[in-house]
């Protein structure tokens, strides 16, 4: 596994676990801006929050407005937006940076308050289905 760094500080990142109930997260942090990034899943884990988990993973949009890369797979990462706070999502993996309080903002959401997409994202999403796909042209003109 390639050594993981912060997207804002290019410091190494440190592993460290988080306990959630019976589940032990490990974690990537940042000993100098105390941001942290989770993998696909690990997020879910540590809030239980199934809407939240869906806007990071189904119904993440193609349109990156992030200037951040992903710690661990180095491809583009997408700001998205879950009432008011922002985190960085990565388009290929859906790993999840956080910066230092968003973890516990987040866990502080309720399922109901987030199961209702916003009008942003569901253009943005309605864009990325009228889109060519990445199987080429012919496959997107004859609908196969």
């Amino acid at each position: 596994m390639m050594k993981r760094e912060c997207p804002h500080c290019f410091d190494t990142l440190k592993k460290s676990n988080l306990k959630k109930g019976l589940w032990n997260v490990e974690i990537d942090t940042c000993s100098s801006c105390h941001g942290l990034f989770l993998d696909r899943g690990e997020l879910l884990r540590l809030t239980d929050n199934r809407p939240l988990h869906n806007i990071t993973t189904k119904y993440l949009g193609v349109d990156s407005d992030s200037k951040l890369l992903c710690p661990s797979c180095g491809s583009i990462m997408d700001m998205e937006s879950i009432n008011g706070i922002e985190i960085d999502v990565c388009l290929q993996c859906n790993g999840v940076w956080l910066d230092s309080d968003e973890l516990e903002k987040l866990k502080e959401l309720e399922s109901k308050d987030i199961e209702q997409l916003s009008p942003e994202k569901l253009a943005e999403l309605y864009d990325a289905k009228s889109a060519v796909p990445t199987s080429g042209i012919l496959s997107w003109l004859f609908g196969r």
